[in-house]
């Protein structure tokens, strides 16, 4: 897809975001930040929507006070 078609996403994460990019950088060296954060976005999508799994519960609107769960860490 040329670049011109796109959507351009302005985006300005908040620290658990970041954290999590952290941890994700851990599990998919391979993968540029552009890539890991469609990957991310892809498999999180994917995640929420089946209906086995439910999501961190991120309270409020204030996503600077949003916290990876106790069990998720950078491998770094």
């Amino acid at each position: 897809m040329p670049c011109t078609d796109r959507r351009r996403i302005d985006y300005q994460p908040g620290q658990a975001a970041l954290d999590a990019l952290d941890v994700a950088e851990g599990l998919r060296p391979d993968l540029r930040q552009q890539e890991l954060i469609d990957w991310l976005l892809i498999v999180g999508v994917s995640a929420v929507t089946h209906q086995h799994w439910s999501p961190p519960q991120l309270l409020g609107d204030r996503r600077d006070g949003w916290k990876l769960p106790s069990g998720v860490r950078a491998s770094r």
